[in-house]
């Protein structure tokens, strides 16, 4: 299905937009943009860079500060396609989460209580003010702004910081211990709450609840009105409108053990992606990472690829006719549609 057709080495992280690869390489610690095959097409004259975040439009970045260590307050902004320099100037900004832009906006809610919201095309302070948030921003959702700590989902308004609601997800899975909220999904008017020991979907205006499963989750991948979620060996999926569970007929919705080069392979995972009819998993097994190729209507394997890598695989996706996978020592395997 799939052939590989470069590896990349030592990125700090990347982005791929028209074609390109941006990233932060180990060894380099300066921007660079990639072609697919690893020619290097532009890189930065600033070098040390810690975080950055780049789109359509813009590269961002930032900095040590010259006055104080771990301190990250030189910013600079650059036209992605001229690269030319927009912005340059001394403020902190949490530039390394993507769910805090919305639009080109980045809203950046700091340990000190601190809310600024700055236009990254122009270098502008629009909005700034000193108010509590709680937890830590999951997404930002029409005119929600959406937050969690280890059990609490907080659910604010966008355009004043408002409470509108909040939540302890152990209230509806009274007396387990292991419960913590992994992931948080929009739904329609609906947030799916990944749980660890469940799944809950709440009303966005609200936070009441709608449907309750009390069955092992860590990650989901939503379709349609279907919710696939892996837990480690199983796989089963969800009706989001109603909350039902369906599984492929085999005991604890245990996936198949697999065999590549004599050698048999427990399905061990976490997470799996949506592409092209087929879900995407990683699994990593006896020291070796494999990509398997799942029929979501009969959870059948339709292709095994073994990762030449030895370290663990933690990611794929998916972009124009190409497959991007990373692992845990910084390398980017890209693949080909065959």
């Amino acid at each position: 299905m799939y052939k590989q057709i470069s590896k990349l080495e030592s990125l700090y992280g990347y982005f791929y937009i028209e074609g390109k690869i941006y990233t932060n390489r180990k060894e380099i610690e300066r921007l660079q943009e990639l072609s697919i095959i690893g020619e290097v097409l532009w890189e930065s004259n600033e070098k040390d860079i810690y975080h950055y975040y780049i789109n359509d439009d813009v590269i961002v970045f930032n900095l040590e500060s010259l006055e104080e260590k771990y301190i990250y307050d030189r910013t600079f902004i650059y036209d992605r396609r001229r690269k030319t320099l927009i912005f340059k100037g001394e403020i902190e900004l949490l530039l390394y989460a993507s769910q805090c832009y919305e639009n080109n906006i980045l809203y950046d809610i700091n340990d000190d209580n601190r809310i600024i919201l700055f236009n990254i095309l122009k270098g502008e302070i629009i909005y700034e003010e000193k108010k509590e948030i709680k937890g830590i921003i999951n997404s930002i959702v029409k005119e929600f702004i959406i937050a969690h700590s280890n059990i609490y989902i907080y659910v604010y308004i966008k355009n004043d910081f408002s409470l509108l609601w909040q939540q302890n997800i152990q209230d509806f899975f009274p007396g387990e211990e292991e419960l913590s909220i992994l992931e948080i999904y929009s739904y329609k008017d609906t947030f799916i709450i990944i749980a660890r020991v469940g799944i809950v979907c709440l009303s966005q205006k609200d936070g009441h609840l709608l449907w309750r499963l009390n069955k092992g989750a860590f990650t989901m991948e939503i379709v349609g009105n279907l919710g696939y979620v892996c837990t480690g060996l199983s796989l089963y999926w969800v009706n989001l409108d109603t909350g039902e569970k369906y599984g492929y007929g085999r005991k604890y919705d245990r996936l198949p053990d697999f065999e590549y080069n004599g050698k048999n392979h427990w399905p061990s995972g976490h997470r799996v992606v949506y592409h092209k009819g087929l879900l995407w998993y990683i699994v990593y097994s006896s020291g070796e990472s494999f990509i398997i190729a799942i029929d979501p209507e009969t959870a059948n394997y339709q292709w095994i690829h073994k990762v030449e890598t030895y370290e663990k695989v933690m990611d794929i996706k998916f972009y124009d006719d190409k497959m991007f996978v990373t692992d845990t020592g910084y390398n980017l395997f890209i693949y080909e549609e065959e």
